[in-house]
């Protein structure tokens, strides 16, 4: 039987016994994702199964097994089977949307050649070349031998543009302090060739030709990338024959489309990510196999490397994956007692360009403080920027206790504000660390949060308001258990400084780090 028949044979047998219980939780999904589903069945070509899909779809719901309950043909293949770290709900939503455009996708690819090929190896260019060589150059000749790093990324700080990869920075400065000389090189298809610098790192920047110009002409100790592209890996695989790569998995550059259906208001915004999330899958499998492949595969937390391999749907070997969380920075972020005055000043410093940071959640926490006895003492402060921000100025803005900023700050910046608030407002979705949290509580901030994916590794209710996903009142009624008691918010305060210095300072980091990629170890107290 050929491959295609096997396919068409399999689908017909599971996809009997899944179309009702498709249909059954479809019509429990937001009104964007159900028309999006309507759509794709209405597209999908004419069988039997499509034609049940039609057919349950137009009626009534009733009780259904879950997807994956049962396949026939003598294999039981549990819900379970598909990820420990998803709820049944995202399985058999992904289970859905992604058959649905599988299926579309293997009509299409029966009409053409498959996958575009690899991009051809690009030349160096004179002006990229006399460029690399300039930027080496600029590194005076140390004493002795000097071990060399080169960090590359597609964004790094700069002036007026401080926000990009900051987390990044600190790594590269603490690099510096051990006595590597650290090269950076920032690829993406927009940077203009050039050399700037940023409070003491010389970068360098282009579309690839610069860096493939180093990789050239010098061979490092090690090599590191955080958030790497597909773009950024076809400009740099083809030259990285003898150099050790390590590979930072931070988040979205690895992550499934379901673990953000929050962020969709729109189905063609939902099958965008979808097809990027497939695309993603392969583009992974890709690096895993090829000969200049990283040597280690670093994830921020424990469950994000169990997680980002099922996402991908690859595994990772044991014996190529290291787990080291981000950095906080504790000689920044340091910790001072808090007054008992100051659990009733809160804290929200944060982006609210997307959902799974939880905007709206924290405009909802506000606004039940609100009804409570104890919101004409509290202090509100509320920084940030992103498409959603405006709800916080929309809802808040009669209330004089409420106190809101629009645009981003450095990190010296939110520093001072830790030293004036108790409470940090931190509401998510999804976080693979929460490094924002993290810093907060190194200050001694008592953060707000949910119990959701990586946030309990880091966070438990000795240093923590730890509520539930969605969960607004037992935020609330956590929160309202600080305000009644000054002993508990200082010593939970205290508590948290501890359990950020004993799990992300420096010597839990960064130190860990140098070692693995071969680097001398700065003193990172």
């Amino acid at each position: 039987m050929s491959i295609k028949n096997r396919i068409n044979a399999g689908l017909r047998v599971a996809g009997t016994k899944t179309a009702k219980a498709a249909a059954a939780l479809g019509r429990r999904l937001p009104d964007g994702m159900k028309s999006f589903a309507k759509d794709k069945v209405k597209a999908l070509p004419q069988n039997k199964l499509t034609n049940t899909l039609r057919s349950v779809a137009a009626a009534p719901p009733q009780n259904a097994p879950l997807i994956g309950e049962a396949i026939s043909n003598g294999h039981m293949v549990p819900l379970q089977a598909a990820g420990s770290t998803y709820s049944e709900a995202q399985i058999s939503t992904f289970l859905q949307y992604e058959l649905s455009y599988l299926k579309q996708l293997y009509f299409q690819m029966s009409e053409q050649h498959g996958f575009d090929a690899e991009r051809d190896v690009e030349e160096s260019s004179e002006e990229s070349l006399i460029l690399a060589q300039q930027y080496l150059d600029s590194f005076s000749p140390s004493a002795g031998s000097t071990v060399r790093h080169l960090v590359v990324v597609e964004v790094y700080p700069r002036e007026g543009a401080e926000y990009g990869n900051g987390f990044v920075h600190r790594r590269v400065k603490l690099y510096q302090e051990g006595g590597a000389e650290v090269h950076v090189a920032v690829v993406s298809r927009n940077a203009t060739s050039e050399i700037f610098e940023y409070d003491g790192v010389t970068v360098i920047a282009g579309q690839g030709q610069e860096l493939a110009a180093l990789l050239q002409r010098h061979e490092y100790e090690s090599v590191s990338t955080h958030f790497m592209s597909e773009y950024l890996w076809q400009k740099m695989a083809p030259y990285l024959d003898g150099q050790r790569l390590y590979c930072y998995i931070h988040g979205f550059e690895a992550r499934r489309w379901v673990r953000s259906l929050h962020n969709y208001r729109s189905s063609d915004a939902l099958e965008r990510e979808l097809a990027t999330s497939l695309r993603r899958q392969q583009f992974w499998r890709r690096v895993l196999a090829h000969p200049n492949g990283p040597v280690k595969y670093v994830f921020v937390s424990q469950w994000w490397r169990n997680a980002a391999q099922e996402d991908l749907e690859l595994t990772i070997p044991t014996s190529k994956t290291e787990v080291i969380h981000n950095l906080v920075d504790t000689s920044l972020f340091r910790y001072m007692p808090k007054s008992a005055d100051q659990r009733f000043k809160i804290l929200w410093v944060r982006t609210a360009n997307n959902f799974n940071y939880g905007s709206d959640i924290a405009v909802r926490v506000l606004k039940a403080l609100r009804e409570t006895p104890y919101w004409s003492k509290l202090d509100v402060k509320i920084v940030g920027d992103g498409r959603y921000f405006g709800e916080f100025e929309s809802t808040f803005a009669e209330d004089a206790n409420v106190h809101i900023n629009r645009g981003f700050i450095n990190q010296t910046e939110i520093a001072r504000l830790h030293r004036e608030y108790g409470i940090f407002l931190v509401p998510t979705r999804l976080d693979t660390q929460g490094v924002s949290r993290d810093e907060a509580m190194a200050s001694g901030l008592v953060p707000i949060t949910n119990a959701v994916a990586a946030v309990p590794e880091f966070v438990n209710d000795e240093v923590a308001v730890l509520a539930g996903p969605e969960d607004v009142e037992g935020m609330v009624a956590g929160m309202i258990a600080l305000f009644k008691s000054a002993e508990r918010f200082q010593k939970m305060s205290r508590l948290a400084s501890e359990r950020v210095a004993s799990q992300s300072g420096p010597r839990q980091t960064v130190a860990k780090e140098m070692v693995m990629m071969g680097l001398p170890l700065a003193d990172t107290n």
